[in-house]
């Protein structure tokens, strides 16, 4: 798939976020019916402006889920968009996530160790052994945050005699 089918599927996908072609008009504020549609439509070669963009993915946000557009362009240029955690979780939290991180790499492996058991690695595999390879760096990136705010929150502590 090429980048603009890409985008243009994430883009997509944030308008439904927003309630349709009216309601990511709404969100936007700046223009019409015809643009946001525009944008909709996969045949048509208009993407939102980077402003747009933030506007509607502002959705995907607020309920708690990935932004599509954001997720899209990072895509594009090779990396992967997650949230961080809630570094004042504590230390069960970084326990927790080295476990994850740990589950997804097993994944990546179960998937790649299907995908050439018949010693021809399709495209479609490559695709899925991708996501999944995704999946962990972006638990990866959660447990190097925790363990990045546990080392903060050790060095914002008043030691013993600092009082």
């Amino acid at each position: 798939m090429s980048a603009g089918g890409r985008l243009k599927r994430a883009t997509r996908a944030s308008i439904a976020l927003c309630g349709g072609i009216d309601g990511a008009r709404a969100t936007v504020d700046r223009v019409g019916r015809t643009q946001v549609g525009n944008w909709n439509n996969l045949n048509h070669p208009d993407l939102p402006m980077l402003h747009d963009a933030l506007a509607l993915d502002e959705i995907a946000i607020a309920e708690g889920r990935v932004p599509p557009i954001l997720a899209g362009y990072a895509s594009e240029l090779g990396h992967v968009a997650i949230r961080l955690p809630d570094p004042d979780m504590g230390t069960d939290a970084v326990t927790g996530a080295m476990i994850a991180a740990t589950a997804e790499f097993g994944e990546v492996a179960v998937r790649l160790r299907d995908a050439v058991a018949d010693s021809d690695f399709k495209p479609m595999e490559r695709d899925e052994v991708a996501r999944e390879i995704d999946e962990a760096q972006a638990a990866l990136a959660r447990l190097k945050a925790l363990v990045l705010a546990q080392d903060d929150a050790c060095s914002q502590r008043p030691r013993s005699g600092d009082d």
